[in-house]
């Protein structure tokens, strides 16, 4: 562990330096890609051919023609009809205006989308466009929550948007007509007005501080609830993130950090306790006013303490799979086989109504890589419980990689939650908390970028990739080319920590006198600076490349008419 620790302190202060040296720059070439791959997945997308897309289509209809909020009543979802359409492909001669079992969602994207489809007198392409531009945005508060917490770690930054830029499912969402697009936007803008407010409490300066200075800023609170009930106004993802941002801004304030960030915290005291108490209720007064009207709506017309018309939308969609009927028809086992293979399936990637599949070579791959970043995930857990991980890694960062984790759980415990009514393995309901997840992504691929971590992993991706040649030389069952681009990427691994030599004092990655001698020559560096760059920037190519692939490759020739 010691050693594993260790080999980080030489490289630690200019790793990211040495890779990426314009992030800014990074985080415009990534905007264009993700604009080329979304516009991409919206115009050759077959209309209709997404998840629940007719029925966010009739919300925004009913609305964008003046006839108020929608309402969800008794036969707005039959399982026939919609089997019917999706099985034929959405033919012109069925109509989808039936298909309005959507109507208990909350309203607030469906009033936004409203002048996109006013725009384009309801083309189903100009609303698809719409939710391509709040992708981008939510790219860009994405990038800004990473910049407040990481600013001198561009490889961090970057790497968590490219990730959430160019995961392929969510890519396709975002080009998809769904209210995900603004509730990302919304808990983003959360997530950014919660950080940015972590941050000066952290460091705030006693020793130059006004009287008020120890003031919990009510302003702040008050923007941070009413993001809030915009959220909850939006999708349901809302109410469960306001539990946590309630109970971070209670605790940062009875904690009541000091600004220095090198002395300990204060003793929480009683009065503290109060404050925090006091704080929480600053975010949660605009928060429920703003979706208390919504509540008295939905209980007048679905009835007592139906507040989000749930009950209302369970009691209608008859038809759809039950957890309870399909674990008494196949078994647990069956169940929780199938509901991990197509949860790590459709996060990655399957389109259309959730029919249209990759070759499995590609979700080789992708499991392979999930595998290396989890590894690297655990790189980092091992430098932690060492100590110190970083020399410039705060007190701050470490609250929020708290608040990160915590958040994620908080996603797969909603995610469980519902799948604890219907047969719903779609990893696309965990994208709502993309922030962390991709912060985590990019935290464990940086780990892997260190020189021993680097070499141990690529040495465990060879010997894998050895083990399934030799397994499919047994049985014949896995793809020959995913198991040599495993070795490949194993060994680019295990040669990559060359590339730092001559950039950084880094001895300790092994390699012989006479290496570093001819690796050390200034001609070299430009051409080592770029490799290093290609070496990082590698799985998020492979992903741009993946998307500009698949609306050809997979959903064309399985959906076109």
């Amino acid at each position: 562990m010691e050693t594993i620790a260790s080999s980080y302190r030489p490289i630690s202060a200019s790793l990211d330096h040495y890779y990426l040296r314009r992030p800014r720059l990074a985080l415009a070439l990534i905007l264009i890609g993700y604009v080329v791959a979304a516009v991409l997945y919206a115009v050759i997308t077959p209309d209709w051919q997404n998840p629940d897309e007719p029925a966010h289509y009739n919300n925004i209809a009913h609305i964008a023609t003046g006839q108020g909020l929608p309402v969800l009543r008794e036969g707005d979802y039959d399982q026939e009809y919609l089997s019917a359409l999706v099985s034929g492909g959405f033919p012109p001669h069925l109509s989808i205006a039936g298909l309005r079992y959507e109507a208990y969602q909350p309203p607030l994207y469906y009033i936004a989308a409203a002048p996109a489809f006013w725009l384009g007198a309801g083309d189903l392409l100009f609303i698809r466009l719409f939710n391509v531009f709040l992708g981008a945005v939510s790219l860009l508060l994405l990038y800004a929550c990473m910049e407040t917490v990481f600013p001198t770690k561009p490889l961090l930054t970057v790497g968590a948007v490219a990730f959430a830029a160019f995961l392929p499912m969510h890519v396709a969402m975002s080009a998809a007509v769904n209210n995900d697009g603004l509730a990302e936007v919304l808990i983003l803008a959360t997530m950014l007005t919660l950080l940015r407010w972590m941050k000066r409490r952290f460091y705030r300066s006693l020793a130059t501080a006004a009287p008020n200075a120890d003031s919990f800023e009510p302003r702040t609170l008050l923007l941070l609830g009413v993001l809030l009930g915009l959220s909850m106004a939006t999708k349901i993802y809302g109410y469960a993130m306001t539990p946590l941002v309630a109970g971070v801004v209670w605790l940062v304030v009875w904690l009541a950090p000091l600004a220095q960030l090198d002395q300990r915290p204060a003793r929480p005291t009683r009065r503290n306790w109060r404050r925090g108490l006091g704080a929480t209720l600053w975010v949660m007064t605009p928060a429920l006013l703003l979706v208390l009207p919504l509540w008295l709506r939905n209980l007048q017309l679905y009835g007592a303490w139906d507040l989000l018309g749930l009950q209302m939308h369970d009691r209608l969609v008859a038809g759809q799979p039950t957890t309870s009927a399909w674990i008494a028809r196949e078994g647990f086992v069956t169940y929780l086989e199938r509901a991990m293979d197509f949860t790590f399936r459709s996060f990655w990637g399957v389109f259309g109504w959730l029919g249209v599949f990759m070759e499995p070579r590609l979700y080789t791959l992708l499991l392979a890589f999930t595998g290396l970043l989890l590894l690297g995930m655990l790189w980092a857990l091992v430098r932690f419980i060492c100590g110190r991980p970083e020399a410039d890694m705060d007190r701050y960062q470490f609250w929020v990689l708290g608040l990160f984790g915590v958040m994620v759980l908080a996603v797969f415990a909603s995610f469980v939650w519902y799948n604890l009514k219907f047969v719903q393995h779609q990893g696309r309901y965990l994208f709502w908390g993309l922030l962390p997840i991709s912060a985590f992504m990019a935290l464990a691929w940086r780990e892997l970028m260190q020189p021993l971590q680097g070499r141990l992993t690529g040495l465990m991706a060879v010997v894998l990739a050895g083990a399934l040649a030799v397994a499919e030389l047994r049985t014949d069952i896995m793809d020959r080319r995913a198991i040599v681009a495993i070795g490949l990427f194993g060994l680019l691994l295990m040669l990559q920590p060359l590339l730092l030599i001559g950039a950084v004092d880094a001895i300790v990655i092994g390699a012989p006198p006479w290496g570093q001698r001819w690796l050390m020559k200034p001609r070299l560096q430009p051409f080592l600076g770029a490799l290093r760059i290609v070496m990082w920037a590698l799985p998020f190519l492979a992903l741009f490349w993946l998307n500009l692939v698949i609306p050809f490759w997979y959903i064309l020739p399985q959906l076109g008419s």
